[in-house]
């Protein structure tokens, strides 16, 4: 009787130990199935939440994260005009190495004083999407999205002095100091200056994309230069600027103005002809193959080293239909 109630707990002990270990294996099993089913964590990095062009931009961000399964968390400097918040940024890139970013798309304020923090992301091992505006040194990211600056801002600069009637005086109002998106229109607008003798170029500063800046800008270079008949302007913001400084002026429909981005307030400026010409760079495209690109990195895909999205020159003629054709 001993020897069977002896066997008896032996025989539970082992059905226990037993059910235990195929327990244990089940619960270890499933942690590889919950890593590989987990959301990727992606950090968006843009220069502000305020002007038009990026919050569009980071609307097709998050669209892309929720249509693609990732999860997109958007930041900016806080409470800063666009241009501005090169530091906060830094510091913003720091944080997704604390928090152990799965990848992070970095929307330069300043492409060269970005680069120190981009390196200590590449030793963390965090991979960048490089959106809109590059950074200096390529080697710093995986893969670019955005326009061929150089291109928008030379077709806008055409088309402005063609509406010039090929001749004049103008100012360019640039972005950003260090910004390349800025640095680039630039050259476009001077490489189309060169190919327009009668085009005189008589002051160019900087208004930081803030339409604010750019009114004062323009307010004090009027002063200057009033018979001025042309403005190019880096982005839609400083143009709306640009236009608040002509009116003052009393100079409306005397002096052309050109923007670029496309957004609502500039396309109403040119259906009430106090812009001429801007240039739409689809922004909510953009944020949306950025984001699209960072998982297809962290899949281990192939991904390009530069994905272009199109722009397009907007006038009186196609201001109403060009989202159209997006």
């Amino acid at each position: 009787m001993k020897k069977i109630f002896a066997l008896l707990i032996t025989l539970t002990f082992l059905v226990t130990t037993l059910a235990a270990c195929s327990g244990s294996t089940s619960k270890d099993a499933a942690n590889p199935k919950e890593e590989a089913t987990k959301q990727k964590e992606i950090v968006v990095i843009l220069k502000n939440n305020t002007a038009p062009f990026f919050i569009s931009v980071a609307e097709g961000a998050k669209a892309a994260g929720e249509e693609l399964g990732a999860n997109v968390t958007v930041k900016t400097p806080v409470e800063t005009a666009e241009g501005s918040g090169n530091e906060q940024q830094i510091q913003l890139a720091e944080e997704t190495i604390v928090s152990k970013a799965d990848c992070v798309v970095m929307c330069p304020v300043d492409s060269q004083a970005i680069i120190p923090v981009m390196k200590q992301l590449k030793d963390a091992n965090i991979p960048v999407v490089n959106l809109n505006t590059r950074i200096s040194d390529n080697t710093m990211y995986k893969t670019f999205v955005g326009l061929e600056n150089y291109n928008q801002g030379y077709d806008t600069a055409k088309a402005l002095f063609e509406g010039m009637g090929k001749k004049g005086k103008i100012f360019i109002i640039e972005g950003s100091t260090g910004a390349q998106t800025s640095i680039d229109r630039v050259k476009g607008a001077l490489a189309a200056v060169e190919e327009y003798p009668d085009i005189q170029v008589v002051a160019q500063q900087s208004a930081n994309y803030s339409r604010a800046e750019a009114m004062n800008v323009v307010q004090n270079l009027l002063q200057s230069y009033p018979d001025v008949n042309g403005i190019f302007c880096c982005n839609d913001e400083m143009a709306l600027g640009s236009v608040e400084a002509v009116d003052a002026a009393g100079k409306t429909g005397s002096i052309l103005i050109s923007g670029q981005d496309a957004n609502d307030d500039a396309c109403a400026a040119i259906r009430e002809g106090k812009i001429y010409v801007t240039s739409f760079g689809n922004p909510y495209m953009q944020g949306y193959t950025s984001v699209q690109a960072a998982i297809d990195l962290l899949g281990d895909k192939e991904v390009k080293d530069f994905y272009e999205v199109q722009t397009l020159v907007v006038d009186k003629k196609n201001v109403d239909t060009f989202k159209d054709k997006k």
